[in-house]
């Protein structure tokens, strides 16, 4: 059994929703959003009513919130009309939308699935195999896709999604230049401005995370005049 922790901003339908998402497979239980925040690695995720779009700034910081303390998954329940809303969360390190309208045995096939598929009972990661470097240094590098994280020597960092598929795009090049251009196309998936600024600060961040001293990097290395390679 999984267990669900569902934060709602919305006193009359919070207990419609619960008991309708229950199941022999689902434990969802109601907690407020400082729970939420304080304690997400008590649950295997954490799903967020948004009600009305005018929550859009109280769900962000919850979601970021969830996201440094711990990395469970993290689905918001919106209307399917607020589009940008979703694009923001999504970027935020969101999981997945559920519709308010679809049907809810839709909406716990599909939290299930998920959840199986990276989660078999005692807990571990099934749905892809971790990918383990041995670096130069001798130092253990595991990428678990499962809850976006990196093991260095034994120690698990959670990392956001977009963290994560930067650092998985680099291990795929590994040892290579790649540049802002093709990091920017295999994380956002979209076409955007200020592409190398944005890189360059979800890098800075990876650094602050994974390195011991984010300005002598020993993981993620600067080429000049191109982008990055990670070093292993």
């Amino acid at each position: 059994m999984y267990d669900i922790g569902f934060v709602s901003f919305n006193e009359l339908d919070k207990e419609k929703y619960i008991e309708a998402l229950r199941n022999t497979q689902l434990h969802v239980n109601l907690i407020s959003k400082d729970e939420a925040a304080e304690n997400a690695n008590k649950y295997d995720g954490i799903i967020i009513e948004e009600n009305h779009s005018q929550n859009i700034g109280m769900i962000c910081e919850l979601i970021i919130l969830i996201k440094k303390e711990s990395n469970p998954f993290v689905w918001v329940i919106s209307n399917r009309k607020n589009n940008m809303n979703h694009i923001v969360y999504l970027q935020l390190g969101a999981d997945g939308i559920l519709d308010e309208e679809l049907d809810f045995e839709v909406s716990k096939l599909f939290l299930t699935n998920t959840l199986n598929r990276c989660k078999n009972k005692d807990g571990a990661s099934i749905d892809r195999k971790e990918q383990s470097t041995k670096s130069a240094s001798g130092s253990d590098f595991h990428l678990r896709p499962c809850n976006y994280s990196v093991v260095l020597n034994g120690t698990e960092i959670n990392l956001t999604k977009l963290e994560f598929k930067a650092i998985e795009f680099l291990q795929t090049q590994q040892g290579v230049a790649v540049s802002y251009e093709e990091i920017y196309k295999n994380v956002w998936e979209n076409e955007g401005n200020d592409k190398q600024y944005r890189v360059s600060n979800l890098i800075f961040h990876l650094r602050q995370k994974i390195e011991t001293d984010a300005a002598r990097p020993v993981y993620i290395k600067t080429v000049r005049s191109k982008g990055y390679k990670l070093a292993l």
